[in-house]
């Protein structure tokens, strides 16, 4: 009985002890203050995320474009072509050294579809020069080289092919403006990382003015023939063998070449024509047999005819297109401080006058965007 007692005494005595300590080890739970609760609805809330630093992460989130986005910038070309074939003819443009470009993108808001995906539409505008063309010509020992090569595998046919071919510098030069206006559809969440990748398809216009050379033969014939004639009937057949290219628009391409083109023959329209080329920043340069043929007109014209007869040597292009085929696809970069970059690949593709015109270009780009 006693002993009894005494295990009740000091059980009673235990629970009198451990209970404050229960309690200081579990405070009573109380209503969490308003402000404490507005504070973290604030910081979960993914419509208010901007500015607010990710805890899981450890990210700041990035800002969005509450309408659209500036982003002007500038651009190195790792690959830059301009192809134009069509009309049994074609010709290879590329850039002779490559240099930074300047761009103006306009971006608008993003419209999500989910949390990774999404699409927005872009305008971009810029200005390529293509300064080198190619041309490809049998080497001289191609006919010996072909003839010890036909019991080779197919692959080192191909390789020999590949060193039977010499390259040369034309002298050619082409001037493309552009603008796009391209819907594209992204992959990426930028209140997370910053990364994006996307692609897209739109319209174009195009505005190309410069030289190219076809290495036709009948080309080069007419001209010889024009030039032993008499000066008007050599001026007209140089006109003629340039508006039956093609590439000359009479519509909407520069004015004053085609007028003065037209009427290459009246008055000093062909002295104008030299000038006009030269203050446009016109590559005069000519192949050899035009000037073998011109060397034999020097007595009958001045420098600056001379200039626009080098010229005129080969197929002028001056045309302007609306509304042609171009796509992009591209990875964008989060912001550095102030600074995005992007690796893109994109161009036009459209047929014009039965030619086949294809752009291409593979770029980095650093640009700073501004949202409003």
């Amino acid at each position: 009985m006693k002993r009894n007692i005494q295990t009740k005494f000091y059980f009673l005595l235990l629970v009198f002890i451990l209970f404050p300590i229960s309690n200081f080890a579990s405070p009573a739970k109380a209503d969490l203050d308003e402000d404490v609760l507005k504070e973290i609805r604030d910081h979960y809330d993914s419509g208010q995320k901007t500015n607010k630093f990710d805890r899981d992460l450890g990210i700041p989130k990035s800002p969005k474009a509450r309408f659209f986005s500036i982003q002007p910038g500038g651009s190195y070309d790792f690959i830059s072509d301009l192809d134009i074939s069509g009309r049994g003819a074609s010709a290879a443009m590329t850039t002779e050294s490559q240099r930074p470009n300047f761009f103006f993108d306009i971006r608008s808001k993003d419209y999500k579809i989910n949390e990774a995906f999404g699409f927005q539409i872009l305008f971009h505008s810029a200005r390529k020069e293509f300064d080198k063309q190619v041309y490809s010509v049998p080497a001289p020992d191609a006919g010996s080289s072909s003839s010890s090569s036909s019991s080779s595998s197919g692959s080192s046919n191909s390789d020999k092919n590949d060193k039977n071919t010499v390259t040369a510098d034309l002298g050619t030069n082409v001037k493309v403006d552009y603008n796009y206006i391209i819907p594209t559809f992204y992959w990426g969440n930028p209140e997370v990382d910053g990364f994006r990748m996307g692609f897209g398809f739109g319209l174009a216009d195009m505005r190309m003015r410069g030289n190219v050379d076809f290495r036709d033969p009948g080309q080069t014939i007419g001209r010889m023939y024009g030039a032993m004639g008499d000066r008007d009937t050599f001026l007209n057949t140089l006109s003629f063998i340039q508006l039956s290219s093609g590439l000359v628009d009479l519509r909407r391409g520069d004015p004053i070449f085609n007028y003065l083109l037209v009427n290459l023959s009246q008055g000093n329209n062909l002295e104008l024509m030299g000038a006009y080329l030269a203050s446009q920043g016109t590559h005069f340069s000519t192949d050899i047999i035009s000037l073998l043929v011109y060397a034999n007109l020097q007595d009958k014209y001045n420098p600056l005819e001379l200039l626009a007869l080098s010229a005129l040597s080969r197929t002028s292009i001056n045309a302007k297109d609306k509304q042609v085929f171009a796509y992009m696809i591209y990875v964008e970069t989060p912001k550095f401080g102030f600074v995005k970059a992007r690796l893109s690949w994109h161009g036009p593709l459209f047929k014009d006058s039965g030619y086949t015109i294809h752009m291409s270009t593979l770029e980095l780009a650093l640009m700073v965007p501004i949202d409003f």
